[in-house]
């Protein structure tokens, strides 16, 4: 899947092993970690990525994707599908490089 937006700059597409190293790269950021469930580490390392990337590149159905610009990922959006009494509901979830902040990247008009 690749859903490309402003112009075609960035894009939601699905994660690709060669996304390691941007992914530990941006995620070890204390700003980005506070503000997410506590599943998330800090101090982000590669191996939590490695890790990250072998679940989410299994799942089926795909629920969380890359956030990216045409050369690296610089996030993650994704679905939580809720369970039992839940199993309706959905939690949307994303992070974004502090790089990146400030862009409109998550703004659409």
């Amino acid at each position: 899947m690749r859903i490309e937006f402003l112009s075609g700059k960035y894009m939601i597409r699905d994660w690709q092993r060669d996304d390691v190293e941007s992914v530990a790269r941006y995620a070890n950021n204390r700003k980005i970690w506070i503000n997410l469930r506590d599943t998330f580490a800090y101090l982000y390392t590669m191996a939590n990525a490695e890790a990250f990337l072998s679940i989410v590149m299994q799942d089926d159905p795909k629920t969380v994707f890359a956030i990216a610009t045409h050369s690296e990922a610089i996030g993650s959006i994704g679905l939580m599908v809720g369970k039992d009494v839940h199993r309706f509901t959905a939690e949307l979830g994303y992070w974004l490089a502090e790089p990146f902040w400030g862009k409109l990247i998550g703004y659409y008009d």
